[in-house]
């Protein structure tokens, strides 16, 4: 249909005069008429005036527009060529922190780049931007940094992070070290008293506030305990517990921070109940934070002494970040992720984390936020993401709650051929501590860590809400492991191997006669082709199993041992079932125990 009005009356149609038809007519080019009759039809149409002179006019404005528009075509082909010569050119940066600035502020008003910086030169950065808390330029363009074994370090009595990469921005490092940078809550501006930029959306929770961030003491658990790492041993079990790092002074902007950027600041965030400040993702990653939208990839990279007053020592990630061939130790967290936070996308392979610690969570990782309860139970405080960990090393980690190794508060999370050991969980989960998340193990080898309290390798738990008083368990946790070796881990109190279920006030009930399932399941607990041996803890060697299910497949359990000498409750070595369901399949193999094999009800379990 057509957009414009119809004239319905026949007079007024038959009244427009035939100098004006004919003018169309001859405008339309009908009949065919094309080249010069069609130019001489347009010529008379506009102007009613027709002659060689204006037929000349009419083809010299034709031709004049086809050549303007080749012209623009021309124009947008060579500004594309030009970009894309800007991006791909490669920009030799001299061993000198102002001009590695300028070359990345460059790289960001040309289109990104690629910037290779001088051999084994070390960049020394004593200043920062107050609006972004980040001694660099902000990371907007797809930007490749080549290191040629270069170091960038802080150099400077006052705090700042490394890098930030902001939504859209795309940040590449190799061969390259990441040192000292130090993230910590800052004054946006100088000038507007205690408002503070927030970079994503991170989740809050209530940190200290004042003073040395102070590395808690394993609680003191009645009975028997256990040194990480080692057999049997009487008395109270004595932990290590990381050095706490030193605490960024977060006052008014120092004299060595740059002059604010306009444009640069990111949304503030709301302040979380039961703190005194306002604490948000400025404190998170002491050397990258890479916000929503953005993206990060790191080869052949080291990140090393790094710290955060928030999250995420050496990388706080709300976006993705993928890590190859790279080691990231000895870095300090003062909340949650001693080596890295993420909320988004993580990858790691071929990367070995060892020596990181967190006062929070997560020794090495955090995936989500959680904040420690009574009773070692996380109750979480921020979405978690997804996270795949290949044929790396988790060693050496601490964190002074929970997950020694790695903590995940939701999501997916997937490790392969991963080695974690020598974890230490000054809580729960000396390895991996998994609140309603969908862990999956394969062909892992976990050995020789310790927790305090509960799962001296893994916990697996759903977070338990109370309601008129009474437990409202959910089945969100999976944890599924596959042809993996679990082995010489230690707890303090249940699971030498595995704690799966309720962490709220587990208690044994007393008596030695087996009672019926709950029909609550807090955590779901798949074991196939799997061996733990040689596992200790005070009751429960291998598995404790507390308000979920447990079904093991093709799995041994042998040479666990339960220290607890109790003649009022039931003790087992292997499987401690408590208020549970465990199934084994009959090629399950549980044997040698101490002091038994099994305790509670456990299909094919034998004493």
């Amino acid at each position: 249909m057509s957009n414009y009005l119809r004239n319905n009356d026949e007079d007024a149609r038959d009244s427009t005069s035939a100098t004006r038809r004919r003018r169309r007519w001859l405008a339309t080019g009908v009949a065919g008429l094309t080249g010069a009759v069609s130019l001489a039809g347009v010529s008379y149409a506009t102007t009613g005036v027709i002659g060689p002179h204006r037929l000349a006019d009419v083809k010299w404005s034709t031709a004049q527009q086809l050549k303007d528009d080749q012209g623009d075509r021309h124009r947008d082909e060579r500004d594309t060529r030009a970009r894309d010569r800007d991006h791909g050119k490669v920009r030799e940066v001299p061993c000198d922190e102002e001009k590695l600035i300028e070359a990345i502020d460059l790289a960001n008003r040309n289109h990104g780049g690629t910037l290779r910086l001088a051999p084994h030169c070390t960049y020394e950065l004593g200043a920062y931007n107050r609006e972004t808390g980040s001694a660099l330029p902000t990371i907007q363009q797809e930007i490749t940094i080549e290191g040629q074994d270069a170091t960038i370090t802080r150099d400077a009595e006052t705090n700042f992070r490394l890098f930030r990469v902001a939504d859209g921005g795309d940040l590449t490092l190799r061969d390259l070290t990441l040192k000292g940078g130090n993230a910590a809550s800052f004054k946006y501006g100088g000038s507007r008293g205690s408002q503070t930029p927030a970079g994503p959306q991170a989740p809050n929770a209530a940190r200290p506030t004042t003073g040395q961030p102070t590395v808690g003491q394993p609680p003191q658990v009645p009975g028997p305990q256990l040194a990480a790492g080692q057999g049997v041993a009487p008395g109270t079990a004595q932990v290590a517990t990381p050095q706490a790092a030193s605490v960024p002074n977060t006052g008014a902007a120092p004299k060595g921070a740059s002059a604010p950027q306009a444009g640069n600041a990111p949304h503030a965030a709301s302040t979380p109940q039961g703190s005194s400040r306002q604490l948000d993702a400025t404190s998170d990653g002491g050397a990258l934070l890479v916000e929503r939208g953005g993206a990060a990839r790191l080869v052949k990279t080291t990140l090393v002494g790094n710290n955060a007053e928030g999250n995420g020592g050496a990388i706080a990630n709300y976006g993705r970040v993928d890590i190859h061939d790279s080691k990231l130790n000895n870095n300090h967290a003062r909340h949650d992720g001693g080596a890295i936070f993420t909320a988004g996308v993580l990858q790691i392979t071929d990367t070995r984390l060892g020596h990181n610690t967190a006062v929070g969570n997560g020794g090495a990782v955090a995936n989500g936020q959680g904040r420690a309860k009574t009773g070692a139970q996380a109750q979480t405080q921020g979405k978690a993401g997804t996270v795949e960990i290949q044929q790396s090393t988790i060693e050496g980690n601490t964190a002074d709650h929970n997950g020694g190794g790695v903590f995940t508060a939701g999501g997916f999370v997937k490790v392969s051929r991963v080695h974690i050991k020598e974890n230490k969980a000054c809580h729960s989960g000396g390895g991996v501590y998994a609140a309603d998340t969908d862990l999956h193990l394969d062909h892992t080898t976990i050995t020789k860590n310790h927790a305090s309290l509960d799962g001296g390798a893994i916990l697996n738990t759903g977070t338990t809400h109370t309601t008129t008083g009474r437990p409202d368990n959910h089945t969100d946790a999976t944890t599924t492991i596959t042809h993996s070796t679990i082995t010489t881990n230690t707890a303090g109190r249940y699971g030498g191997a595995i704690f799966n279920g309720d962490t709220h006030q587990p208690t044994i009930d007393p008596g030695f006669h087996n009672k019926p399932p709950t029909n609550t399941t807090n955590a779901t607990l798949t074991l196939r082709d799997t061996n733990t041996k040689n596992n200790t803890a005070l009751n429960g060697g291998s598995i404790f199993n507390n308000k979920a299910t447990t079904n093991l497949t093709t799995t041994t359990i042998t040479n666990n041992t339960a220290t607890d000498s109790s003649k009022t409750h039931r003790v087992a070595g292997g499987i401690l079932n408590n208020n549970g369901t465990t199934e084994t399949d009959h090629k399950t193999t549980i044997t040698n125990n101490d002091p038994t094999n099994c305790a509670g009800t456990v299909k094919n379990c034998f004493n």
